[in-house]
């Protein structure tokens, strides 16, 4: 935690304005709205999960954390980072992730900074165990084509196949699995993320608040959300949209949906395929609304109504 902390407070950031969203305009006057009791319509829920969602295997397992999250938060605006690790740490707490221990080791950085290129590049040269090798999910030349188009934001995490009873062990530049016993019945391998780093460009963000970004690193650090959505087509609303739709329009943090995904990747077994993930998703999701929020979508009216 410590010398990775150190990396990032070395760099020289300048960070963009961080200002309020403007409210929602109101209802306009006069507005009569008739409702009904109404339900998911689940089609499309799927839909959207599939296009929010990196796409992996059915029978594959959806990365996650295991352990509980250490965060550490390395901007210029050090009242903007209390206001980023809190909604980060509110959306764990949402997974049902532990509270870390004081002296944990840092998993998860969020780094504000105004030259991700540079940053990149120390990184690779002499903090190996920050960037990681094989076990890395995006290759780096991905990486650096994303920071020289000029994206707001890129992201990777250091994922680790591990056997049911085993200890992740991270040593230097590598990151192994020991097992506690050996049986010829042991379950399938999951995937554990050992280390998640969102980078963030402070020139790119605009205006997007504190919440905001806090939040749209929360899916990318704790989910696995699509490097690449398409917003044209159908899809539920979600934080995940901040630098497409921009601060403005995006929401203003975690929708019924965003929670939803959280939810349902954090509430099967560790091991559970993608298949059974969509399904608890859609599930918590379907709880989310159960009230009818203002932020859920996809509800149509129940036959015979």
């Amino acid at each position: 935690m410590r010398a990775w902390t150190n990396i990032v407070i070395a760099a020289a950031m300048i960070a963009a304005p961080l200002h309020a969203q403007a409210a929602p305009p109101e209802p306009a006057p006069g507005t009569i709205e008739v409702r009904g009791k109404r339900q998911i319509d689940k089609a499309i829920v799927a839909d959207s999960i599939r296009a929010l969602t990196r796409r992996i295997k059915v029978l594959d397992v959806v990365p996650r954390f295991h352990d509980p999250v250490c965060l550490q938060v390395t901007g210029p605006d050090m009242a903007a980072n209390r206001v980023i690790a809190e909604r980060i740490t509110a959306a764990a707490e949402l997974g049902g992730l532990d509270k870390p221990s004081d002296n944990c080791r840092v998993n998860a950085l969020v780094i504000i900074v105004d030259d991700p290129e540079r940053l990149l590049a120390k990184l690779v040269q002499r903090h190996r165990p920050v960037i990681g090798g094989l076990e890395r999910d995006v290759h780096m030349r991905r990486l650096r084509d994303d920071v020289a188009a000029g994206k707001p934001v890129i992201s990777w995490n250091r994922v680790l196949p591990i056997k049911p009873g085993t200890i992740n062990m991270i040593n230097g530049t590598t990151a192994e699995s020991r097992s506690l016993f050996t049986s010829r019945l042991e379950g399938r391998m999951y995937r554990s993320k050992v280390l998640s780093v969102v980078v963030f460009d402070s020139k790119q963000t605009g205006e997007a608040t504190p919440a905001q970004i806090g939040d749209y690193a929360a899916l990318h650090l704790l989910a696995n959300p699509n490097r690449n959505i398409d917003f044209n087509v159908p899809a539920g609303r979600s934080i995940l949209s901040l630098f497409a739709d921009g601060p403005d329009l995006a929401p203003e943090g975690l929708t019924a949906f965003d929670r939803a995904y959280l939810e349902g990747v954090y509430a099967v077994g560790a091991n559970a395929w993608r298949g059974k993930v969509t399904r608890a998703v859609l599930a918590a999701y379907e709880e989310e609304c159960a009230d009818e929020k203002p932020d859920c979508q996809f509800l149509v009216a129940e036959e015979g109504q």
